[in-house]
C-alpha cells in the first residue's frame, strides 16, 4: 500500500497521498516512513511547524535513517536557517557517506555563506557518488558563475536542467547562466518553465525582471521589481534592477542610490558595486568611482568581477599603469582564469605594451574573446608567420562579434587581408577587403563633375576682390585622396611647435568649405558677405581657444572646388598642400586601411571613379591656390630631410621639426603599417584591372 501512496505522491495527487499516509498513521503511529512522507508532504503544502514535527518523529524513531535528517535539511534550508541545515545534513552524511544529496545540501549551505571554494567541495563529492545527482551540478554551475566562468557554468546548468525539466530551482540557475552569455530567448524559456512548477518563486521573477532590463522592456521590468519589494522578496535583487533601468535612462544619481540599497542588503552583490562604479563614472564622479571600488576590492579580495570592473574602468580612463597592476594582481589570485589573463593582454596592448600583450595574448589563447584572436593573429604578421595569422583568424567564432562593435570584425577582416596579402594570395586579401569595406553603408561625398564652363566661372569668381579686413594667420588647408598618406603628413605637421592641426571635420558644425555646397557661392560676394564667411570659418579656432597668432593647418577629408574661390577671398593667403602617391597605390591603400570616418566604397570600380572626380577637383583648386604637392613616402622616409625642407620652405619654415608623431606616422596598433609600400598596388593589377584602367582614365 505504501508504495501506491509513494506513486500518489510522485504524481502530485497529494489529497490521496495525504489521505493514505495519515490512514496508514491511524493503524501505526510508529511508521517512520509513513511520518516522513507525510512531513515532505506538508512541507509541499507550506505547513512547516506540521512537517518539522512528523519528520523530527520519524528521525527518532529511525535513527539510522539518513533520509529523515536530509529532509530536515532542507526544511532549514527553504527557510534561511543555516545553523540547523548545516547540522542536519552533517548528520545524514555520518549516517551515510554516500548519500550525494547531503554532500549537495552542504554545498548549497557554503555558497549561501559565500564560501565558494568549500562548496565547490562538497559539490564534487556528490558528484562523484552521483554522477547525476541535479543539485551537485547545478550547484558546480553556480560555482562557476561566482567565478566568472560563464560557459562552464552553462555546460553544467544545461546538463541538469535536461535531467530536471521540471525542477524550478534548477531551470531558474540555467536561466541566469544564459543571460550571463547573452541567450536572452533560451533564458526566457527556462524561466518559463521555473514559473510553470512554481509561479510564485521570487527569484525566477526577480530573474525575469533582468530579461525584460536585458531586451530594454523598462515597462515591463518596473512592475515586476515593485512587486518585489511590496512583497519583501528578493530585495536585493529588485532594488538592483531598478538601479539598472535608471542606468540605462541616464539617471545615474537614482542608479547609485538604489544600488545601495541593494548593498545594503546584501554587501557581497559584486556585479551591483561594479554597475554603481560605472554609475558614478557616467555621472562625471570618475574619481569617487575608482576610490569606491578600489574600497570594495579590499574588502572583497575574493571578488574576481571587482576586480575586472576596476581595472576597466582604469583601463577607460587611460590610467593604465594602474590598471595594469590591478590585472596582474588578479592574475596572481585566479592564475587559471582565462578572462583574466585576456583582458590583461588587451590593456597591455592599450598600454602601448605590445610585445608584453603579445606574450599574454598566447597565455590566454583558449579565450573565446574576438580581440585575443586577433592579437595573437596580429602576433603571427609581426613574426612573419600570415599562413598562422590566417589560421587564428579563420577559427573565430562570428557568432561571437554580434554583440562587439563593428569595428572589431572589420579589423578582423583587413587583418585577414594583410594575412593573404603576405601570403601573396592577391585575390583573396581582395575578398577580405572588399568584405571590410562592406561593414559599413557605402557612402562617398557628393561632389559635381567639372565642364569647361564651370571651371572658367570659378577663375572669374576667385578674381574677384578678396576680403580688406582679416584676423589671425590665413590657414594652411591640407588635402588627400584616401589611401594618399595625409594623415601621415597632418602628423608631420602637429609636430611643428606652435602649430595647430585641426582634425575634427567630420564631427564639428560645418562651415563654408565642409558644409553641403551653398549655391550662393557661385555668386560673387561683397565684403559683408565675405567678413561673415571669415567669421564662420574663426568661430571652432575661438571655442578651441586657438590664438590667432598660430599657424594653423585645416585638414580637409574632401574639398569641393565651388568653394574655392570664396575660401580665396575671405581668407586671403590661405595655401593648399595635396598629399599624393600613384592613384593604384592610393587605391589598394584605400580598400586595405580604410579611410577617414569610414568613408567606404561599394566596389573597386566605383571607388576608382569617385577618387578620379575627386582629384579634378584638387587639380582645380591647386590653380587657384598656391600650392604644395607632398608625397608622403619621401616626407616620412628615415632620410627625407630633403623633402622636409623643401615642404618648410614652401610653408615658411626654415627647417621641418622631426618630432614623436611623424616619427610614428607609419605605424598603426601594435606596429602594424598604415600603408603598402610605394609601388605594392603593380600585383594587383590583375585583380583590379577594370579600376585600374578607370584611375588611367
Amino acid at each position: 500500500m505504501l508504495e501506491d501512496l509513494i506513486q500518489l505522491h510522485q504524481a502530485g495527487r497529494l489529497d490521496e497521498a495525504e489521505n493514505g499516509y495519515r490512514q496508514l498513521l491511524a493503524e501505526n503511529p510508529e511508521n517512520a516512513e509513513a511520518l516522513h512522507l507525510l512531513g515532505i508532504l506538508r512541507a509541499q503544502r507550506g505547513d512547516l511547524p506540521e512537517a518539522y514535527e512528523l519528520v523530527r518523529r520519524a528521525g527518532e524513531l529511525a535513527p539510522d535513517n539518513a533520509a529523515c535528517q536530509h529532509t530536515l535539511g532542507e526544511m532549514y534550508l527553504s527557510e534561511g536557517r543555516l545553523d540547523e541545515a548545516q547540522q542536519a545534513y552533517d548528520q545524514a552524511r555520518q549516517l551515510n557517506p554516500n548519500l550525494a544529496s547531503a554532500h549537495a545540501g552542504l554545498g548549497q549551505v557554503a555558497m549561501l555563506r559565500g564560501d565558494v571554494d568549500a562548496a565547490e567541495g562538497h559539490f564534487r563529492v556528490a558528484l562523484r557518488a552521483d554522477e547525476n545527482d541535479v543539485q551537485a551540478l547545478t550547484g558546480l554551475g553556480n560555482v562557476a558563475q561566482a567565478r566568472g566562468d560563464s560557459a562552464r557554468a552553462l555546460q553544467l546548468l544545461t546538463q541538469a536542467a535536461g535531467l530536471a525539466p521540471g525542477d524550478a530551482l534548477i531551470q531558474t540557475s540555467y536561466a541566469r547562466a544564459m543571460l550571463d552569455e547573452g541567450m536572452l530567448d533560451f533564458a526566457g524559456r527556462a524561466l518559463d518553465n521555473a514559473l510553470a512548477a512554481k509561479p510564485d518563486y521570487p527569484l525566477a521573477q526577480a530573474l525575469r525582471g533582468d530579461l525584460h532590463v536585458r531586451k530594454e522592456d523598462f515597462a515591463a521590468a518596473q512592475p515586476v521589481f515593485e512587486s518585489l519589494l511590496a512583497r519583501g522578496e528578493q530585495i536585493a535583487a529588485a532594488r538592483t534592477g531598478l538601479g539598472d533601468i535608471a542606468r540605462a535612462q541616464g539617471r545615474h544619481d537614482e542608479a547609485v542610490a538604489q544600488y545601495d540599497e541593494a548593498l545594503g542588503v546584501q554587501p557581497d552583490l559584486h556585479h551591483v558595486a561594479v554597475r554603481r562604479a560605472d554609475s558614478l563614472a557616467r555621472s562625471g564622479r570618475v574619481a569617487q568611482a575608482i576610490d569606491d571600488l578600489r574600497w570594495y576590492v579590499a574588502s572583497h579580495p575574493d571578488s574576481v568581477k571587482a576586480h575586472i570592473g576596476l581595472a576597466q574602468l582604469l583601463t577607460q580612463t587611460a590610467r593604465y599603469d594602474e590598471a595594469i597592476e590591478v590585472w596582474s594582481a588578479a592574475e596572481t589570485r585566479w592564475p587559471g582564469d582565462i578572462n583574466v589573463k585576456a583582458q590583461h593582454a588587451l590593456t597591455l596592448d592599450r598600454a602601448g605594451r605590445s610585445d608584453e600583450a603579445l606574450a599574454k595574448a598566447e597565455a590566454a589563447a583558449s579565450s573565446p574573446r574576438p580581440a585575443i584572436a586577433i592579437l595573437r593573429a596580429r602576433g603571427a604578421l609581426l613574426s612573419g608567420d600570415p599562413a598562422a595569422a590566417v589560421q587564428r583568424l579563420l577559427r573565430m567564432d562570428e557568432s561571437r562579434f554580434e554583440a562587439k562593435s563593428p569595428r572589431l570584425a572589420r579589423r578582423r577582416q583587413r587583418m585577414l587581408g594583410l594575412a593573404y596579402d603576405g601570403l601573396e594570395q592577391w585575390q583573396a586579401a581582395l575578398d577580405a577587403f572588399m568584405q571590410a569595406q562592406r561593414m559599413v553603408p557605402p557612402r562617398l561625398p557628393d561632389l559635381p563633375s567639372l565642364d569647361e564652363g564651370t571651371e572658367a566661372a570659378l577663375y572669374q569668381l576667385a578674381d574677384e576682390p578678396r576680403l580688406a579686413e582679416t584676423r589671425g594667420l590665413a590657414p594652411i588647408l591640407l588635402c588627400g585622396l584616401p589611401g594618399s598618406g595625409v594623415a601621415q603628413v597632418a602628423a608631420l605637421l602637429a609636430d611643428q611647435p606652435g602649430w595647430f592641426v585641426r582634425r575634427e571635420r567630420f564631427e564639428a558644425v560645418p562651415d563654408f568649405i565642409s558644409a553641403p555646397f551653398d549655391s550662393r557661392l557661385e555668386h560673387p560676394l561683397d565684403q559683408a558677405a565675405l567678413a561673415v564667411l571669415a567669421r564662420r570659418y574663426r568661430r571652432p579656432l575661438e571655442r578651441a581657444q586657438v590664438p590667432e597668432t598660430t599657424q594653423v593647418v585645416d585638414w580637409l577629408p574632401v574639398l569641393d572646388a565651388r568653394v574655392v574661390p570664396a575660401v580665396r577671398r575671405a581668407l586671403p593667403g590661405v595655401r593648399l598642400v595635396i598629399v599624393a602617391r600613384e592613384p593604384q597605390d592610393m587605391l589598394v591603400d584605400w580598400l586595405a586601411f580604410g579611410w577617414s570616418q569610414d568613408y567606404s566604397m561599394p566596389d573597386p570600380l566605383t571607388g576608382a571613379r569617385w577618387m578620379r572626380l575627386a582629384a579634378a577637383h584638387l587639380d582645380l583648386a591647386a590653380q587657384m591656390l598656391p600650392v604644395f604637392r607632398a608625397d608622403p613616402d619621401a616626407l616620412l622616409a628615415t632620410g627625407g630631410g630633403s623633402a622636409r625642407r623643401q615642404l618648410g620652405e614652401s610653408l615658411g619654415l626654415g627647417e621641418m621639426a622631426w618630432g614623436p608623431l611623424a616619427r610614428g606616422a607609419r605605424r598603426g596598433r601594435g606596429g602594424l603599417p598604415v600603408c603598402f609600400t610605394a609601388g605594392h598596388a603593380a600585383h594587383y593589377r590583375e585583380v583590379l584591372s577594370e579600376a585600374f584602367a578607370a584611375l588611367e582614365g
